[in-house]
């Protein structure tokens, strides 16, 4: 085989192992080969992939492509987590977080930059990925929705509960409506408005369900009145009139799972976490107490709040603030830099396209909600790095792909 056959065939094998990872990152399942090692499939097809990468570097000698590193937000993130990681108490904990992040935001973005480079229609694809693989969660989570014998919780999708659903769809959904508003397609924009109603109608968090709504207001505004007046009409006949309606009875469960008190007047136990997540911070705020140590040391900060004792709901806690208690407020600040960063590159684009508002309002949704959940989790991790490359893509090329709708 050619050099250039060679080179043709793990390009082609390069661009599938992406779109196959986008395929099947978004979920929670893994299996564990060792105590305190999770894998997932994303994993491995993330791994496989870089090596096909790698490879196809060394047969053509472009070892420029080593260079095209992550945006800086993400090399100061994964420099500091390193730092957190050395000073940890359970290193077995930190290096698994550690391996984690480096493979979301070095190599997940390095690669993604390169398919993103490699291929015109690479952004089409990924979206169109993304959006069939949106449309399979939801049908899960329908099912799960209209299954009386599940609870809440269980209203998850491929996720593990109702908190990481929401933050997924956090993600998706405001790419959905960017099509929506966007294409020139009815039967693409009728599909997408379809999978609008359905994540919006399974999904049980409070917290993600008003960020979305928010957000979408918030896109429909900048086209103006024409398109606004509608949205906020339907959002809020929707909120008044539907969700009271619904078997789950949404309106009530919004509620209740950002509530400060309980029915018994007692404090929810996502608030005294915050409370004590921030007096850790205050305590350790250069490295915190160590990458991966948060849940060990949690408890040594809680002193006299008051607080309910016995299991709580997962993925309640403050993902701002974990990250500054256990990696330390500069780690904190450079995720902070990766979400403004991007936010500020689709904002400089010089024409405001459907794909450019739906990313900047996923993002934007996706900071919001993570005040409520810890959303750096196995299911969203990629996605999430997904795109923030894609926006730093729109803006050095945005004369091709800012036209795309999805």
């Amino acid at each position: 085989m050619t050099v250039q056959r060679l080179h043709m065939l793990l390009r082609m094998l390069f661009r599938y192992g992406v779109l196959l990872t986008l395929c099947i990152a978004p979920t929670q399942w893994s299996f564990e080969p060792r105590p305190k090692l999770h894998l997932s499939p994303a994993d491995l097809s993330l791994a496989l992939t870089a090596g096909v990468w790698l490879l196809d570097t060394f047969v053509t000698r472009q070892w420029k492509r080593l260079l095209l590193l992550p945006p800086w937000p993400n090399l100061f993130f994964i420099a500091f987590a390193c730092v957190s990681a050395i000073n940890a108490p359970d290193k077995a904990s930190a290096i698994k977080d550690l391996i984690q992040y480096v493979e979301y935001f070095l190599v997940g973005a390095m690669l993604f930059a390169a398919f993103l480079n490699d291929d015109e229609r690479a952004s089409r694809k990924a979206l169109t990925v993304l959006a069939t693989v949106t449309a399979i969660i939801l049908s899960l989570a329908l099912y799960h929705y209209f299954s009386p014998d599940l609870s809440l919780l269980q209203v998850r999708g491929t996720f593990g509960n109702r908190n990481v659903l929401g933050g997924f769809l956090a993600l998706a959904l405001p790419l959905c409506f960017g099509g929506v508003i966007g294409s020139r397609s009815f039967a693409l924009q009728s599909a997408l408005a379809v999978l609008l109603v359905a994540g919006l109608t399974v999904n049980l968090s409070g917290a993600s369900y008003f960020a979305v709504a928010g957000v979408l207001l918030c896109m429909a505004a900048t086209r103006g009145p024409r398109l606004f007046i509608p949205v906020a009409a339907s959002l809020l006949v929707w909120q008044i009139l539907v969700l009271p309606q619904l078997p789950r009875e949404n309106d009530l469960a919004h509620f209740q799972s950002v509530a400060l008190y309980d029915g018994t007047g007692a404090a929810e136990r996502r608030y005294p976490d915050w409370q004590a997540a921030y007096s850790m911070t205050l305590t350790h705020p250069w490295l915190g107490v160590g990458l991966g140590n948060y849940q060990k040391h949690i408890g040594q900060y809680y002193d006299n709040i008051p607080r309910q004792t016995g299991p709580s709901e997962p993925d309640i806690q403050n993902l701002y603030l974990v990250l500054a208690a256990s990696a330390g407020v500069p780690a904190l600040f450079a995720v902070l830099a990766m979400l403004s960063v991007a936010l500020q590159k689709l904002s400089a684009l010089p024409h405001r396209t459907a794909l450019a508002l739906g990313l900047a309002g996923s993002l934007g949704a996706f900071g919001l909600v993570a005040v409520w959940h810890p959303l750096l989790v196995r299911g969203i991790g990629l996605p999430l790095v997904f795109l923030l490359t894609l926006a730093h893509h729109l803006a050095i090329t945005p004369s091709s792909d800012t036209k795309l709708t999805l």
